[in-house]
């Protein structure tokens, strides 16, 4: 019965389907398949421009599980640990939906650099979210004050050292094919993040019980001392 419920109100959500976020428009301009990308080595700044002396990159995407992204340059071959890329005022940033978090990408004239993104940096990106830390889960649970007949997205973000390969929530298809851990609702529900279903301790199931409250205790606040500031040039 509860499989059902949960069904009926999964198929609810969908029947509205404008999303309860914005991005900014720069995540949502990917590097896809067998597209180009320039790096330039003295400024240190990504862009789609070919210059003589940078490093020009083609994606392609891993063939078999997990569509992890690779980078070619004189037919040799960089793997960037992440799933979708796209330029952010001259940086390259990677996020992996395997293990929901995001990279700020570098090239060292070897291999791909990453560093993790914060909290506060993945904000910048979606003003319109709330994120929840899987370091604040407890015994993997956690319950969370939704304003009830209001849609909001919440993003779950890895700050631990966690993997959620194959993960997926039950009973709820998300708008959203590239961030995994997006979800959205509008009234009171529980989601689970789970790896097929399992409840083997192998595949730890991360709980989130959705508590309706008339108005919310706080807005989501974006600082801007933690904007992903473009690169100077040396």
């Amino acid at each position: 019965m509860k499989k059902i419920i949960f069904t009926l109100l999964s198929l609810i959500c969908l029947s509205n389907i404008s999303f309860a976020y914005t991005a900014d428009p720069n995540v949502l301009n990917s590097i896809n398949d067998n597209q180009i990308v320039d790096y330039n080595p003295t400024t240190k700044i990504w862009s789609r421009n070919l210059g003589l002396k940078d490093y020009v990159f083609t994606k392609h995407i891993s063939v078999g599980t997990g569509s992890f992204s690779e980078y070619f340059y004189k037919d040799k071959q960089y793997d960037t640990n992440s799933t979708y890329e796209f330029l952010y005022y001259g940086k390259l940033i990677g996020y992996n939906g395997h293990l929901l978090k995001f990279f700020d990408l570098t090239f060292n004239g070897e291999k791909f650099e990453a560093k993790e993104l914060t909290k506060e940096q993945v904000q910048v990106l979606f003003p319109d979210i709330k994120i929840i830390l899987v370091s604040e889960f407890k015994d993997n649970e956690i319950t969370i004050e939704s304003p009830i007949f209001r849609k909001r997205a919440y993003m779950i973000l890895n700050d631990t050292d966690q993997d959620f390969y194959k993960y997926q929530f039950e009973y709820y298809m998300s708008n959203d094919r590239v961030f995994k851990g997006i979800f959205e609702t509008s009234f009171p529900r529980v989601f689970v993040y789970s790896h097929f279903k399992s409840r083997n301790e192998m595949f730890p199931i991360l709980k989130i019980n959705i508590k309706p409250v008339i108005k919310e205790k706080e807005d989501i606040q974006v600082e801007d001392s933690e904007e992903i500031t473009e690169p100077e040039a040396n």
